[in-house]
């Protein structure tokens, strides 16, 4: 069973984990377990199996939120995402890195 999905226009910030720089992206769908994602720019386009810092500033509510998510699936500029507790990240890029 998938989660509802809301239409949204929010522009986005990605850091790829183990990439240097980021990414401008603009968020299009929202739901409590992911995301779809845009990418306007950047000097990576991140691949399915890479580990974001994702970062959302809702200038109507006046906040930021960050949080920590994995590209699922990509298509050209476009990323699907799925969001991850942040403590996983290290143990995800050490099994990428075939250390366990």
């Amino acid at each position: 069973m998938s989660a509802k999905r809301f239409k949204t226009r929010e522009n986005a910030k990605l850091e790829v984990y183990g990439h240097i720089g980021n990414s401008d992206a603009k968020m299009r769908n929202l739901s409590a377990t992911g995301a779809y994602l845009e990418v306007n720019h950047g000097n990576y386009v991140p691949k399915k199996g890479d580990l974001l810092n994702l970062t959302v500033e809702l200038n109507s509510l006046k906040r930021v939120y960050n949080v920590a998510a994995e590209v699922i699936w990509s298509n050209g500029l476009g990323l699907g995402i799925c969001f991850i507790h942040k403590d996983d990240i290290l143990e995800r890029m050490m099994a990428k890195a075939g250390v366990f």
